[in-house]
């Protein structure tokens, strides 16, 4: 077993030479070929345009059950149901903004220099 501060001190260096990695240039042609991108641009697409009709769907089908049912302990289960979709189906769309975000910071982008837009321009 390694003591504490042997455990601290390797930790210390294998941190220390991730963070004296060599910067990388990378092309977005060298990433994605014009196929795999249109292929992608189109699925986040269709995801843009699904998530909110599953989530009127869903919402619509749920409580919809409850109130045909009529049972009162049921409606409070079903709105919170409703909502956790509700939350999920915003993260969906925040998840290439999130993607960015980690791409741009300091110790990632000094890593890896995706050039300007580290998304390679799907929107």
């Amino acid at each position: 077993m390694l003591k504490n501060s042997n455990k601290v001190l390797i930790i210390y260096i294998i941190m220390t030479l991730l963070l004296i990695e060599p910067v990388y240039a990378i092309n977005c042609d060298g990433i994605l070929t014009p196929g795999a991108y249109q292929m992608l641009q189109d699925a986040i697409n269709i995801i843009r345009i699904a998530v909110p009709i599953l989530l009127i769907v869903l919402g619509s089908v749920d409580l919809g059950s409850v109130v045909i049912s009529q049972d009162k302990d049921a409606m409070p289960k079903a709105v919170g149901k409703l909502v956790k979709r509700c939350i999920c189906a915003v993260a969906i769309f925040f998840v290439p903004l999130i993607v960015k975000t980690i791409l741009n910071m300091p110790g990632i982008k000094g890593n890896v220099n995706l050039v300007d837009d580290p998304l390679c321009g799907i929107e």
